[in-house]
């Protein structure tokens, strides 16, 4: 089986940062948890810079290469099927082309050399907005997924990509045998404006909560060892999810809401989550080709 027919599973950026390894971590759990193969990715260029000093390109692959090294070596202590990657080129490019095969794709919240300012100006709106399969992010003080693992709280608008940050979070909760909240959130009756008083709160909190069982109803079908738990709350989105990700072992969101400007790569939920929440953080994509099959046992 050549390189380009294997599936890489789960896929982790590392560069030896204190964020990476956490990511690293959690990542290596989820597939093992899942039995799912694990690729370490990391990512080096040249950068030209003023100054005397001139590094050959052999030294610096061979730099990158060792710490590829000592990464996927602290991935085999966790999981058994580790494969590593090294690419040339920017991180954001080279994560998004090993993540083209991906289930999931995992980084670190900030990191040195290959993945420096994930977080930071454009890098992380083009993995989460681009990637094709969910990115989970994960801060480096945040918990790595090997202990006991808290609640998975999904965020529900109906959008396009609220199917696969509900495939995202099933998967989790099942892989993690952790309980399941699907948060819808809606607007209180002041969002109306002069028209507040006219509105009947009960009855639209009363669709909105026949609308969020309706979309859950296939993924108890299909997962119905995950206990599962659907809310609607009035608020803002970004509060909502900010609120309940105190308490989460992860926060799962699509990369665009109901709310979202045609051509932004992220929403403003989503990257308040990135930037905020204290756990780590699902963005799933809305997916232009069929789902893939479920894996079975």
């Amino acid at each position: 089986m050549t390189d380009e027919q294997r599936p890489r599973g789960v896929v982790v950026g590392y560069d030896g940062s204190a964020a990476s390894e956490t990511a690293l971590r959690w990542a290596a759990r989820e597939a093992r948890l899942r039995g799912l193969p694990l690729t370490v990715c990391h990512a080096w260029e040249i950068f030209m810079a003023a100054g005397p000093m001139a590094f050959p390109v052999a030294d610096l692959e061979a730099a990158a290469r060792e710490v590829l090294s000592g990464g996927a070596e602290h991935a085999r202590a966790l999981h058994p099927d580790v494969h590593a990657e090294l690419g040339r080129g920017p991180a954001a490019q080279i994560l998004l082309r090993a993540a083209e095969r991906a289930d999931l794709l995992v980084v670190g919240s900030r990191g040195h050399g290959g993945f420096a300012g994930l977080l930071l100006g454009a890098v992380p709106a083009q993995v989460a907005g681009h990637a094709p399969c969910p990115v989970v992010v994960v801060r480096a003080d945040g918990p790595a997924g090997d202990g006991p693992f808290g609640t998975v709280v999904v965020g529900v608008d109906g959008s396009a990509s609220s199917p696969e940050a509900l495939a995202a979070a099933f998967a989790v909760a099942d892989a993690r045998g952790a309980p399941l909240v699907a948060l819808l959130a809606r607007p209180a009756a002041e969002a109306f404006g002069t028209f507040g008083p006219l509105v009947d709160a009960d009855g639209i909190a009363g669709l909105a909560a026949e609308g969020l069982a309706r979309l859950l109803d296939p993924w108890r079908a299909e997962y119905p060892k995950v206990a599962v738990q659907s809310e609607v709350v009035t608020g803002a989105p970004r509060d909502v999810l900010l609120a309940a990700a105190k308490d989460a072992g992860l926060i799962v969101v699509g990369s665009r809401g109901t709310g979202g400007f045609r051509g932004l790569l992220l929403g403003s939920v989503s990257e308040a989550l990135l930037h905020h929440a204290p756990c780590p953080v699902a963005v799933a994509p809305a997916r232009t080709t069929p789902r893939r099959e479920r894996r079975t046992e």
